[in-house]
């Protein structure tokens, strides 16, 4: 059975708390709204201001306008949603969920040695798994994730590994 060892951080927790509202709340919505619905309506008003008055120069100002709007907007509120997270997270939350991290897989399920000590978490308790372009996350239930970060890992090498047998083990508890 492999394993591997990572560390993680207090911007991976944060990360995570993104990724996750991105993908299942109104967070994510609104996020998508402002990157490309309000642009292509912003884009759509300019194309039928040239179109109507044939004043290209109000177009590339719509054009432009759109773009600001798509880059400027999200980032703006991406900002303030993790301040918003720094400030839900508590000092103590924090210092237990960080540091260095040892997943094992074994016959039962999942080994995760951890800072504040060592617990076997079964087949049956794991959710679900994703991956996004910086970390894996292997869901317990709907709100909470062992956090994988990829950068931080001690041999990247092993992640492939690591993640197929897992998916494996996973596949086969759900199949019995």
């Amino acid at each position: 059975m492999s394993s591997i060892s990572f560390s993680v951080r207090k911007i991976d927790l944060i990360e995570f708390n993104e990724y996750h509202a991105k993908m299942n709340g109104d967070y994510g919505r609104s996020m998508t709204r402002h990157q490309i619905l309000w642009p292509a309506i912003i884009m759509i008003a300019g194309l039928f201001v040239v179109l109507s008055t044939q004043d290209a120069t109000r177009g590339l100002w719509f054009v432009t306008g759109a773009f600001v709007w798509s880059i400027g907007v999200t980032t703006w509120m991406k900002k303030r949603f993790h301040q918003h997270i720094v400030e839900q997270l508590s000092d103590e939350s924090v210092e237990k969920a960080v540091g260095d991290y040892n997943l094992r897989l074994t016959a039962e399920g999942v080994m995760e040695v951890k800072p504040t000590g060592e617990e076997l978490i079964e087949w049956g308790a794991i959710d679900r798994l994703e991956r996004s372009k910086h970390h894996v996350y292997v869901y317990l239930d709907e709100h909470s994730a062992i956090i994988i970060p990829k950068e931080m890992l001690t041999e990247k090498s092993e992640l492939p590994i690591f993640y197929a047998e897992l998916v494996d083990k996973i596949k086969e508890y759900r199949a019995s």
